[in-house]
């Protein structure tokens, strides 16, 4: 009996908690989709998968440690007003390939520069999201 007053307890006190994470979290993947196109390019022969939206100074926005380029959905269109954005999913990580040789930071960072160059990056603007996120974005030029 305990048990299920318990359980009903906490149903009623989480119940609307989870059901408001779940079309929150729904909101968050298909924000803006009319505005963002999800993109693929070969680079070394690795697919890397990007998202895409705007038109201006380019802007790379770089995901953190166990997220996708889809964190940065629901901002892109505000930023899409001002800047060429460009979300990729890091090698190995969301839509993108696991390299054969392996995951290392200087090869993504090297996949990343070489997958701005085949869009005819020549500058950009990088922002980058990673732990520990008591600390703001890390935002850089980059050429």
């Amino acid at each position: 009996m305990k048990r299920a007053v318990k359980f009903l307890l906490g149903l009623a006190v989480f119940g609307p908690l989870f059901l408001s994470a779940a079309f929150s979290a729904k909101a968050y993947g298909e924000a803006a989709d009319s505005t963002v196109a999800s993109r693929t390019a070969q680079i070394n022969g690795v697919k890397l998968h990007y998202l895409t939206a705007g038109h201006g100074t380019p802007l790379i926005l770089l995901h953190g440690y166990a997220e996708t380029s889809l964190m940065w959905k629901p901002i892109i269109p505000a930023l899409a007003e001002r800047f060429t954005v460009i979300a990729p999913d890091l090698p190995g990580i969301g839509d993108s390939d696991i390299p054969d040789e392996g995951l290392d930071m200087k090869s993504a960072a090297t996949r990343i520069h070489e997958l701005a160059m085949s869009l005819g990056v020549q500058k950009a603007e990088v922002v980058g999201h990673d732990t520990p996120l008591n600390f703001p974005p890390k935002s850089h030029s980059w050429c």
